[in-house]
């Protein structure tokens, strides 16, 4: 994207440096008003499993969009794009769970974000294949998020009442 490739390390760095914040943002929101009150699957990690496996997740995020923004040789606009539309329906998923408590907006949100992962991984492999299986954990984890957001729509039904 800029011939610079440290350029290319902070764009890809600040992506995803926002999306972290807003979804924290709003994660917060959540745990402090309902997500303890609402029924899970037995499945559901403890809460400070989660902040250890975006960071993990963050830093491949980070690792991986960097690849793709140093290739010269290929077009990657698509693959930058789609990178970015995968960040802001995370974003929109936190704001629908966490914010608003819509367990079916956020579940639906979720499985939009397990086709465009897929497709995400897909293409970033194409360009470079350590690009493309540095987002198999984030694929994975969006997986099992979409498990378990399923089981909170099954649990407690379409949204959070107070």
């Amino acid at each position: 994207m800029f011939k610079n490739s440290y350029l290319n390390f902070v764009f890809s760095l600040i992506v995803v440096l926002i999306t972290g914040a807003l979804c924290s943002w709003f994660n917060r929101v959540g745990m402090a008003s309902f997500y303890e009150q609402i029924e899970k699957s037995p499945l559901t990690p403890p809460n400070i499993v989660f902040p250890i496996v975006w960071t993990i997740l963050y830093i491949l995020l980070v690792l991986a969009f960097d690849i793709i923004l140093n290739i010269h040789e290929k077009p990657i606009k698509p693959a930058v794009w789609l990178f970015i539309g995968n960040m802001i329906l995370q974003i929109l998923w936190c704001w629908a769970f966490f914010n608003n408590g819509q367990f079916l907006i956020a579940l639906i949100i979720l499985m939009i974000l397990d086709i465009a992962t897929a497709i995400l991984v897909s293409q970033f492999y194409k360009l470079d294949k350590a690009a493309g299986w540095l987002l198999a954990p984030y694929m994975l984890w969006v997986l099992f998020a979409t498990y378990l957001n399923w089981e909170v729509v099954a649990l407690n039904g379409n949204v959070f009442t107070y």
